[in-house]
């Protein structure tokens, strides 16, 4: 089948001229906003402090609403409508934003984009657009910001608008089409330790720390954007700590404020009178408390029973361009020794997977590290996916024999 696309002699600069001339207007300031600007930057050090208390604000402190009937579908509200009403779609979010940025000093545009990214290059039209974020001019480039996006921080974007196409909208009306910039696999980071003693009756007391940090962050802000009190705490201190060790007590729970953008994503806690082992003889068996990657031996087996693929491969619908990394450090009783399983590496053009497992004097270390990545690989690929999930799958390790030497 062939798909034949017509559209009217249209270039992405006619898109740009035209959204222009419909916001030429829209950047007004007004005595009430000059007013909530100055109350918003008022004892910032910085111009970019002062640019991120704005870009909370506007993303954190006004509702936002799908607008989309008649002109209101293109054309932004006035910011002093915006500022009045506390709501507004993603134009009118943007469009406030500039008008502040602008009063602040700075350059700023509107860029559209499509929320879904995804767009045609070559076959330009204003239907392409139905997103629309802003553009800082800074010394070394354009930041992007999505107000729409609240718990996004300043200097990203979300995932799904990275790498993707927008055309950005000078005040003359002159179109620049550009790349929205994309956050490096390394940088959206997963990353837990848990750290500790074990006693000779094989309960843990010890330490669980859960870093997240670019789009692996956005789980743990949505967790924690509401005020937490001291009942629902004291609620969170028995939880988290079953979800490590069932059973566990958790204490001193260190956590953070999800919508306070510059916060580092971050939870922290004390487990203690955690049942870790149980006895088999003259040995313990522990129970390896880490995510475990074995259940893709059965993703394997299932890929092998579709037969050959017509379709090409999403990479990053595997496991995507992340790192998923957790470790336990265990100090063990005086003469006890962990039977050690063999180490695993599983690389391939789908990402990399690496298990460690090591005993230095009296501590254990148990490492699981896996980093995704993104493209379209062809259909033939498909024999090299399933022998990598096969790989990954040989550390099925759940448990570890530790044994007691005299």
């Amino acid at each position: 089948d062939q798909l034949i696309t017509v559209a009217a002699p249209q270039t992405w600069a006619d898109v740009a001229r035209w959204y222009g001339g419909l916001a030429r207007d829209r950047y007004v300031t007004t005595p009430a906003l000059d007013s909530s600007l100055a109350s918003l930057v008022a004892g910032a050090r910085t111009l970019e402090d002062s640019l991120r208390r704005v870009h909370r604000w506007v993303a954190q402190d006004f509702r936002y609403v799908s607008l989309s009937l008649g002109i209101g579908g293109f054309q932004p509200r006035l910011p002093a409508a915006v500022l009045r009403t506390r709501y507004g779609d993603c134009k009118d979010k943007a469009t406030l934003f500039i008008t502040l940025a602008q009063r602040m000093g700075l350059q700023a545009y509107p860029v559209l984009l499509a929320s879904g990214g995804g767009i045609e290059r070559d076959l330009p039209s204003a239907n392409a657009f139905d997103h629309m974020i802003a553009a800082v001019q800074r010394p070394t480039g354009y930041l992007f910001l999505d107000l729409t996006s609240e718990l996004t921080p300043l200097g990203s974007l979300p995932s799904a608008e990275q790498g993707e196409f927008g055309l950005v909208v000078h005040p003359d009306g002159r179109g620049e089409e550009v790349t929205f910039p994309t956050d490096s696999t390394p940088l959206n980071r997963d990353a837990s330790t848990l750290t500790g003693d074990l006693s000779p009756d094989g309960v843990f007391s010890g330490r669980y720390v859960h870093v997240a940090t670019g789009d692996q962050q956005y789980s743990l802000r949505r967790t924690f954007a509401n005020a937490i009190g001291p009942d629902e705490r004291e609620r969170l201190k028995r939880t988290v700590a079953n979800l490590v060790f069932p059973g566990a007590s958790g204490d001193s729970l260190e956590l953070f404020d999800g919508r306070d953008l510059s916060a580092q994503p971050r939870v922290a806690f004390v487990v203690h009178g955690a049942q870790v082992t149980s006895k088999s003889g003259p040995s313990d068996i522990l129970t390896v408390p880490l995510h475990n990657y074995g259940a893709v031996k059965a993703l394997a087996v299932e890929l092998e029973g579709l037969g050959p693929r017509k379709f090409p491969i999403d990479v990053a619908a595997v496991a995507g361009p992340h790192v998923e990394q957790a470790e336990l450090r265990l100090t063990l009783p005086a003469g006890w020794r962990a039977a050690l399983p063999s180490n695993v590496t599983a690389s391939s053009g789908f990402g990399t997977y690496t298990a460690e497992y090591a005993q230095d004097g009296q501590t254990l270390r148990i490492a699981r590290r896996l980093v995704g990545r993104k493209g379209v690989e062809p259909p033939d690929r498909i024999g090299e996916l399933i022998a990598w999930l096969k790989d990954m799958g040989k550390d099925d390790v759940r448990y570890i024999v530790l044994e007691h030497q005299k």
